[in-house]
């Protein structure tokens, strides 16, 4: 090692320490972003090259031998293969993109490696749009754009040793101001395909949701601190009331005693009852985060499914690919007290009623007893409603952890749970009774925040669904039951009552509802920019279509005003020679010449000037001499006390030596 960072002359080295830290600092703003996503031994690679990089720098080492980085690199090469295969995708070559970048840090030593392996950083932080297009990364990819480019700037302009100068920010900042009026009209009018920019399915991405396909004690309490954005909706009129905002997600059927899962083959059948039961029709979009799964949110229930998008008959609305980019989408329901739009099958029928024989023995013999008291389902619902209402039941997102016989240990013993424990006890209780029930997930409320509803994961709800004979399937929601407010209110309404933790305040939620409208408006203007809205700018401007011509006629437009501006800007901005008052000096006194009718070359210097001009008027001869003499001594050689004195003799003899040439005129 020593040998290694052996000192070397500084005059080997092309790049100061200055350049060496902004290429560093390039290097590490531009894979940063990505490190979420890389290999968990990439951070210490980057830490480790860097760290190495800039000791070579300060030292004044040797670089490392070449077989080391040799090494370095088909053993990290070899690795990422390793871990991620050799498919050739968008992972592992954007995970290759960002090694070689870090790794080229270790022979960056001349400018030419310096500029590939700067401009390289444009790229790899591009790539990060791959994967989102969110606000915040956004702003924070500008401002790597500012680093590299200034990168750039002082590889080309190390003047100043200061690392960081402000005149040289101000400079970088000027250039990339330049540039942006052009990418806006650029970003406006250059032609894009029908989906939104960025639009491209995401096969290979994933989101996160806390709503999933299973569903056990606890899964959905969990979400109940976290206040991340589940999605926007945005409603064609009146906003329903809050008791009835049930989003419906995954239906969960399937239960081992413990843990609920969805049905995947379904046997049961649509059966379209549009129009003829009665409810309220409800129309809206909805604007979806990423969740990496293939469920849509609708209120229930679900009478026009969005378009790419499959209604199946448990009235889950999935999605043929899953949900890894913001998906906008719009649909139809209908707020009713029933819904008959499914035809069970034999099979599905059997499996809704499904209990798992050895399980909470001591639920099922309660159930056996009160079904011997009450002769209709409707009569059983309202019992069990009542013993959550006036049993010693509580609502907490805190629950105690359940074992063994989940719901016989809730019922008999903690009564304290979140949603999910009352949604399947009661849809165990349900089925005991030999009644067809199952349990839905979802979200249920949201909050209206500007000019739409904002739902978060912390609205995240189950509840039941109980078939009745003859009507179909009822909502039946066992925790309003226990907590009227969560649903009449929404979760929100039980936030404010008991902060969850020291952060969680009135002012942080409202500011977080603050910045969500933002980037509601940002999708809205920039991430679903498309061909539609930008058919509409075209026509505001006078074309009725997007064709080869309109195109030509806007970019070529864009262009030529573009170059005009430029031009323009530069010419403003040219170099402009200010004459010093010896200069203006020197100018009259030759113009005295000159109107005489003397000619003079471009190439003489004051002394050629006073030679020729003694030539052609002798009679000024000394009094040119005088002046030529006291010019130069007052030009070129250091200032004196009596320097006022001897420019006005410099101005006299000027006077002196025009009426010299009016006296040899008359």
């Amino acid at each position: 090692m020593a040998k290694i960072m052996a000192k070397i002359k500084p005059s080997s080295y092309l790049l100061s320490s200055k350049q060496i830290f902004w290429i560093l600092l390039s290097v590490t703003i531009s894979v940063l972003p990505h490190i979420p996503r890389l290999p968990l031994w990439f951070p210490l690679l980057l830490i480790g090259v860097v760290l190495s990089r800039w000791l070579t720098a300060i030292k004044r080492s040797k670089p490392l031998p070449k077989a080391l980085i040799v090494l370095i690199t088909l053993s990290t090469f070899i690795t990422i293969v390793y871990f991620q295969g050799f498919k050739l995708n968008r992972e592992i070559s954007v995970t290759i993109l960002a090694a070689m970048t870090v790794l080229k840090i270790l022979e960056t030593w001349k400018k030419r490696d310096a500029w590939m392996v700067v401009t390289l950083c444009y790229f790899v932080i591009l790539t990060r749009f791959f994967y989102s297009q969110d606000l915040l990364l956004v702003i924070y990819l500008l401002l790597s754009v500012l680093v590299i480019t200034h990168t750039l700037f002082i590889l080309q302009h190390d003047n100043k040793k200061d690392f960081l100068d402000k005149r040289e920010i101000k400079q970088t900042l000027g250039l990339l101001a330049t540039g942006l009026p052009l990418a806006v009209l650029f970003f406006l009018f250059f032609p894009r395909l029908g989906s939104p920019i960025w639009g491209s399915p995401d096969f290979f991405g994933s989101g996160k949701t806390g709503i999933g396909d299973s569903m056990s004690p606890g899964s959905i309490s969990q979400l109940f601190n976290d206040d991340s954005t589940a999605f926007r909706a945005t409603f064609n009129g009146n906003i329903p009331k809050n008791s009835d905002l049930y989003w419906r997600g995954p239906v969960l059927w399937d239960f081992d005693g413990k843990t609920w899962q969805t049905n995947q083959i379904q046997t049961s059948k649509n059966f379209s009852n549009f129009g003829r039961d009665k409810g309220t029709y409800v129309s809206y979009e909805v604007e979806l985060e990423p969740t990496g799964q293939k469920y849509l949110f609708a209120l229930d229930y679900v009478n026009r499914a969005p378009p790419d998008s499959t209604l199946k008959p448990d009235q889950q609305l999935i999605t043929e690919n899953d949900v890894n980019q913001l998906r906008h989408y719009s649909a139809l329901s209908q707020l009713k007290t029933y819904n008959s739009n499914e035809i069970l099958s034999p099979e599905d029928f059997a499996r809704l009623k499904y209990l798992p024989p050895s399980f909470n023995p001591k639920t099922k013999a309660l159930i056996q007893q009160w079904k011997r008291q009450v002769n209709s389902p409707l009569a059983l619902i309202k019992k069990i409603l009542t013993l959550f209402t006036t049993d010693e039941f509580y609502y907490s997102y805190s629950p105690p952890l359940l074992k063994g016989n989940t719901v016989d240990q809730f019922l008999f013993e903690t009564k304290s749970g979140f949603c999910e424990h009352y949604a399947s006890a009661f849809t165990v209780m349900m089925r005991a009774a030999g009644i067809p029930a199952r349990v839905v997930t979802g979200y249920q409320g949201g909050i209206l925040n500007k000019d739409y509803l904002l739902v978060k994961q912390s609205d995240a709800h189950a509840w039941a669904e109980v078939w009745i004979y003859q009507k179909g399937w009822l909502r039946v929601d066992p925790t309003a039951a226990v907590s009227p407010l969560r649903v009449e209110k929404g979760s929100q309404a039980l936030i404010s009552q008991n902060s969850r933790n020291w952060l969680d305040t009135s002012w942080s939620r409202k500011l977080g509802e603050r910045y969500d409208a933002v980037r509601h408006n940002w999708n809205k203007w920039v991430r679903q920019y498309n061909a539609v809205k930008q058919k509409a700018i075209f026509k505001v401007i006078g074309f009725d279509s997007i064709n080869g011509r309109s195109i030509i006629i806007v970019l070529g437009t864009i262009m030529v005003v573009t170059t005009l501006l430029v031009l323009l800007f530069l010419y403003i901005n040219r170099p402009k020679r200010t004459e010093s008052r010896y200069d203006k000096i020197y100018k009259k006194f030759t113009q005295l010449f000159v109107k005489q009718g003397l000619k003079i070359e471009e190439n003489y210097g004051i002394l050629e000037f006073s030679d020729h001009a003694s030539q052609h008027f002798p009679r000024c001869k000394n009094s040119i001499h005088q002046f030529s003499t006291l010019y130069l001594k007052l030009r070129f050689a250091k200032t004196t006390n009596n320097q006022a004195k001897l420019d006005n003799r410099l101005v006299k003899i000027i006077i002196k030596i025009k009426k010299e040439l009016h006296s040899k005129n008359d």
